[in-house]
């Protein structure tokens, strides 16, 4: 093939000459090697005298052109290897071409090898037939002779190596080398052969039982059998075993009513079933036939390889002319249009291979009505192959594959996540799921069953109250800012020494990120805090609402907030409703004597009539605690998640644990929100 192989080929052989081979369809003209620095070497004719280009008859150039060669040689050595020797003859028959069949014989046998499906295999000849792999046999041949053979070569390195592979009906074909086959009074046998007569020769066990066998005269056993064998011939589609079988049903006797009325509707469904196949089978020869007339090469292949799989022994005479009509015009194409031909059924056959991966699409894309980021690969990939399938797809599957292209021109939507115990507690707007009850798919095959997350829109829900209450958290730490600042103005700022070459910026721009930044950030939260807002001795005046703990009692650790079964802050329900109560002032009223002693630093004048003082407020019993409502747990405060020690005792055996310091820096981390 390359430059540097052809100088070396031609140097061993330099004293040989080449010549085109009549056994591989050539002229027997002698041959040249080209060499070629742009494409590969090969051979070529030699002119002819009057210096027109050389007219070969060879047509096929691939590997498998010799494969008949191939088959010979490795047939040779074979029988060689056991004692035989062998002829072998390349047989044209029909008009076939040569290498499409080969025949072996020697002193004890026969084999006939069909390379291609040119010539129909003759099964009750004296000679076995062996099929490549592209040879159609249909199923009552398989059930009939049990088994076939088969052949196939495949190229290692330059060579071609054969293997002999059994084919049985409701099994794969299974493939052995040639040394591993032998020749036996059967013929030739494989491994799966001896396995498949041993399974079929071999006496049914007899079946026992603890009671007493009941009898059942030899006419009704063999009518059930009958039953039972009709029943798998109609399964396997076997004509030639039903007809034969409903017969036999037919001529059988001595069996009781009951029985009787059972067989003859079986036979009488049995007829309906052949009649409908005869059917078939005289539409499958009518559109060969005007396939052949309208002059589709495409059609006719794809007719006559079902003709050759189904009715490939019992055809009348009408039929076997138009099988021949058939062949004879396929044979007549040149080899421009059978290309065309064979490129076509590969296109057919990607099409059903798309088509199979369209419904496997499909199945994996059942559980969903939405079109997000992790399914875009199988949505490109099925709509990729729909466009292959093309019409062999089914309404339904058509109809499946416009909605995920209508999905996928909108663009994926990201999907929310939020944890389920919040969005299980509202209603879905799009799948109108109740509180309470988990989503359900609105489209596709599956539609009412449970979704694997909630919907976007039930999700949103969930995400926009999360956002207005951090606006609200705001709007209350910029109140509480103005509360917190001072009534007067601040004195001016000492002048900067010499030293420094600019003022200082201010808090914003000194700030950087890091531990000191985060911790500012949680005091800034910890100030809008409820506990903030609420005196102390407030807290537990009042009942909880959310976890119903009566007044002065605390309140259940029902969100892991702390380390104890008790929470160190009262829920926000219980300080929202101290701050609604009546006998206190609201925000709003502190915020305004506020900026009320801010607008007026001279003391007001004393109006006439005062409001009298409050009454002090009595003293309250002690309350139990659970915690400062704003600090920070040591690792000696909490119990040790790993060697399970109690509260201010030390770990054991060697001091502190890392993991009960992470413990308490999650407290404390949870405790500051």
């Amino acid at each position: 093939m390359e430059a540097i192989e052809l100088d070396a080929f031609r140097r061993v052989h330099e004293d040989d000459a080449f010549w085109c081979g009549t056994l591989l369809g050539g002229c027997g003209g002698q041959l040249t090697t080209k060499l070629y620095t742009d494409r590969a070497c090969h051979f070529a004719h030699h002119p002819d005298p009057d210096g027109l280009p050389h007219v070969c008859g060879r047509r096929s150039r691939g590997v498998d052109s010799a494969d008949h060669l191939y088959v010979r040689s490795a047939a040779a050595a074979w029988l060689a290897g056991r004692g035989e020797q062998a002829t072998f003859e390349y047989t044209r028959t029909k008009g076939a071409p040569i290498g499409s069949i080969v025949d072996v014989r020697w002193r004890h046998g026969a084999l006939r090898v069909h390379l291609d499906q040119t010539v129909t295999p003759v099964w009750d000849g004296g000679v076995e037939p062996v099929l490549g792999t592209m040879v159609p046999v249909d199923r009552d041949t398989l059930i009939r002779r049990w088994y076939v053979h088969r052949i196939r070569l495949s190229s290692v390195g330059t060579a071609r190596h054969v293997q002999i592979g059994t084919e049985a009906f409701a099994r794969p074909i299974e493939w052995f080398a040639l040394d591993e086959c032998e020749m036996t009074e059967r013929g030739l046998s494989t491994p799966a052969v001896e396995e498949i007569v041993r399974a079929r020769t071999a006496p049914r066990p007899s079946l026992w039982s603890p009671g007493k066998a009941r009898k059942v005269p030899e006419p009704e056993a063999r009518a059930q059998a009958l039953l039972r064998r009709l029943v798998y011939a109609r399964r396997i589609e076997s004509v030639p075993v039903v007809k034969q079988v409903c017969q036999d049903i037919e001529d059988l006797t001595g069996v009781d009513e009951e029985l009787q009325e059972q067989l003859e509707a079986a036979v009488r469904h049995a007829k309906i079933w052949l009649i409908e196949q005869d059917e078939a089978r005289r539409r499958l020869f009518d559109n060969l036939n005007r396939a052949v007339s309208a002059q589709k090469p495409g059609r006719v292949r794809r007719l006559l390889r079902r003709v050759s799989a189904t009715t490939a022994e019992d055809r009348t005479d009408a039929e076997s002319v138009v099988y021949e009509r058939a062949t004879t015009y396929f044979n007549s194409l040149d080899d421009l249009t059978r290309d065309e031909v064979e490129a076509e059924a590969d296109t057919e056959k990607e099409a059903h291979k798309a088509a199979a991966r369209v419904r496997s699409a499909l199945q994996c894309l059942r559980g969903h009505d939405a079109y997000t980021f992790d399914l875009r690969s199988q949505v490109e990939e099925l709509v990729r192959s729909a466009t292959l399938a093309g019409e062999l797809l089914t309404r339904d599957e058509a109809r499946r594959v416009e909605i995920w292209k209508k999905r996928a021109a909108r663009g994926p939507q990201k999907q929310l996540h939020v944890a389920r115990r919040y969005w299980i507690q509202r209603s879905c707007p799009r799948c109108n799921a109740e509180q309470g009850k988990d989503c359900v798919l609105i489209e596709g095959p599956n539609s009412g069953k449970p979704r694997k997350d909630g919907h976007n829109e039930r999700l949103q829900l969930v995400l926009d109250e999360r956002k207005a209450a951090q606006k609200m958290a705001g709007q209350l730490t910029k109140a509480q800012q103005e509360v917190e600042a001072p009534a007067e103005s601040m004195p001016p700022a000492p002048e900067a020494p010499e030293y420094e070459a600019s003022p200082a910026r201010p808090l914003q721009e000194r700030t950087r990120p890091g531990r000191k930044g985060q911790a500012h950030a949680a005091r800034m939260n910890a100030a809008v805090r409820l506990h903030h807002q609420v005196p102390r001795g407030d807290w537990y005046r009042m009942g909880c609402p959310r976890c119903h703990a009566g007044p002065g009692k605390l309140c259940e650790n029902d969100d892991r907030v702390g380390p104890s079964a008790k929470r160190q802050l009262p829920h926000d329900e219980r300080l929202r409703q101290v701050l609604q109560s009546d006998d206190r002032s609201g925000p709003g009223e502190q915020q305004e004597g506020a900026r009320d002693e801010r607008q007026h630093q001279a003391p007001r004048p004393v109006r006439a009539e005062a409001r009298p003082p409050r009454p002090r407020r009595r003293e309250r019993e002690p309350q139990e605690t659970a915690g400062s409502a704003a600090r920070t747990w040591h690792a000696k405060e909490v119990t040790c998640p790993k060697c399970q020690a109690s509260p201010n005792t030390p770990c054991v055996p060697h001091g502190l644990h890392q993991e009960r310091v992470e413990w308490a820096e999650e407290f404390t981390r949870k405790l500051w929100g």
